[in-house]
């Protein structure tokens, strides 16, 4: 699956997405993964994307969200095996930049 750039999208563990407009800011994309979220981590995607998930999804028991894994997978190549588990936000790498967070 190639992302169109800029992509800024919510992908949910039941099959659904939301496009967000505009950057985020780090409380906005955890709120949007789930009110419980507390750890998240990041996996770089295509080199201009990030997807931001939560760490403790394992431990919590999140449901399995098929399509992020497809691009973790996609990512990661043949023999990884792990499954992205909850609610995930994709959005670019820049939007973290310094330049960007200014606004």
């Amino acid at each position: 699956m190639k992302l169109a750039y800029p992509t800024r999208r919510v992908l949910r563990a039941d099959g659904t997405t939301q496009a967000l407009e505009g950057p985020r800011t780090m409380a906005q994309i955890e709120a949007l993964i789930g009110p419980d979220c507390e750890c998240c981590d990041t996996v770089m995607l295509d080199g201009l994307h990030v997807m931001i998930v939560d760490d403790l999804g394992y431990r919590k028991g999140l449901p399995v969200n098929e399509n992020a894994t497809a691009l973790y997978l996609l990512r990661c190549g043949p023999g990884v095996d792990w499954q992205i588990r909850g609610d995930v936000v994709i959005v670019p790498d820049d939007d973290f930049s310094p330049a960007a967070l200014k606004h």
